[in-house]
């Protein structure tokens, strides 16, 4: 027997154009550098969307009905896809959580020692409080975490991100990245785990140094979430 959990993610917002892709394509990726089992799962309807960047790893959702909802949520909770990852579009926000509140979703996962976090992804949009604010209050079965973006989000209220006070660290933080970084990331082609083989070759050492420290920044970030969840 064991004490340790899998870790299931939640990447979401209710607002569009806030880095929720950028975000599971790192955690996926995260795992995958070291070849553990990680099965991501595409709930986005725009592209590029996270399938377009790791198909290899990532299955196509749809939970528009009851057949789709559950062959999701029993995939969700299989024994043999390691941390599960799920890029949550904003337009089927209000739904996923609603299922997930009427199925007790959350309750069931932890029971296989499956643990969850969601991983907010904040913005000044008034929405963004409002929908933080209740899950906060009705998802005691889930951690909450707040994600802050500085590549998509310039300024962010604090009192939109204050976390359950049980929850260490407050916050995930996305650093800043330089606009040719930016762009080169963006590309479908580009790999965080395999950098050196995915950046062009004239990228300048001091462009490579940045994105090497900005990897490592995000990757700690996610093995310290790793110890907390109880699943390293």
């Amino acid at each position: 027997m064991t004490d340790k959990t899998t870790p299931l993610y939640v990447v979401c917002s209710p607002c569009r154009g806030v880095g929720k892709t950028l975000v599971s394509r790192l955690l996926a990726e995260f795992y995958d550098i070291n070849d553990r089992p990680v099965a991501a799962f595409d709930l986005a309807d725009e592209g590029p969307q996270l399938t377009d960047y790791l198909p290899g790893i990532t299955t196509v959702a749809d939970i528009a009905d009851t057949r789709g909802q559950m062959t999701f949520f029993d995939r969700l909770i299989a024994n043999d896809v390691g941390a599960r990852i799920i890029d949550l579009s904003h337009r089927v926000f209000k739904n996923f959580f609603t299922v997930v509140q009427e199925i007790r979703f959350f309750e069931e996962a932890r029971r296989r020692s499956i643990e969850p976090l969601i991983l907010f992804i904040i913005d000044p949009d008034p929405r963004s409080a409002k929908a933080y604010g209740m899950l906060r209050h009705q998802l005691s079965q889930a951690s909450l975490l707040p994600v802050r973006n500085q590549i998509k989000t310039a300024a962010i209220p604090h009192d939109v991100a204050r976390p359950n006070a049980n929850i260490a660290p407050t916050s995930l933080d996305i650093p800043l990245l330089s606009f040719p970084l930016r762009a080169l990331v963006d590309r479908q082609s580009f790999s965080f785990s395999r950098p050196r083989g995915t950046s062009p070759a004239d990228l300048p050492v001091l462009l490579k140094d940045e994105l090497s420290r900005w990897v490592e920044r995000v990757f700690f970030q996610f093995r310290t979430l790793e110890l907390i969840l109880g699943s390293a």
